[in-house]
């Protein structure tokens, strides 16, 4: 059992974890910028409604019709408009829901670690498609399909998993393998 704290103590505690508390700070370093206190940012809210219309612009030409996507790592697999999910989906089918989320998870989570930023040099050619992704994108492709090769699980029966064993057992040369 935690101790209680003192109730000043977690007063301050609950505020800073708070939204309210993000507001307060944006709007104190708003202000400062907005003083010329910055000496990296500077804001001329002259440009905020040009702004405003060239994003509305962009906005409309990509989405006409309004539906914007969400930004995830589910739409970086989704990148070259390939619609590898359904291929998951369609292999991940034998499996209850709880083993098919579980599977997601997997993927999601260690797809996202293994996006340490590869650089503008770096490229992964996807063998089935030969179509060539960088960046967050190529990482995501290349976790993709290395996952759904088992090369994070330790189960060659279950490959669509990531396991402590499996991670464990990868190597520089795997790794190097998978990311090309």
């Amino acid at each position: 059992m935690m101790p209680s704290l003192d109730p000043q103590l977690q007063s301050t505690l609950d505020y800073l974890l708070s939204p309210q508390a993000i507001r307060d700070r944006c709007e104190q370093i708003f202000a400062w910028v907005q003083a010329e206190g910055s000496p990296h940012f500077r804001c001329d809210l002259e440009q905020l409604e040009p702004t405003v219309h060239y994003v509305l612009q962009i906005t409309q030409e990509n989405y006409p019709t309004g539906q914007i996507p969400f930004h995830s790592r589910w739409r970086h697999f989704e990148v070259g408009r390939l619609d590898r999910q359904s291929q998951l989906d369609r292999d991940l089918n034998p499996l209850t829901p709880q083993e098919r989320a579980r599977a997601k998870f997997d993927l999601a989570v260690v797809s996202v670690l293994l996006d340490a930023g590869a650089g503008a040099a770096w490229v992964y050619q996807e063998p089935d498609t030969e179509q060539i992704y960088t960046r967050s994108e190529g990482l995501a492709v290349a976790s993709f399909h290395s996952f759904c090769q088992g090369c994070f699980s330790s189960d060659p029966d279950h490959p669509y998993q990531v396991d402590a064993a499996g991670l464990a057992s990868l190597t520089l040369t795997d790794l190097a393998t998978c990311f090309q």
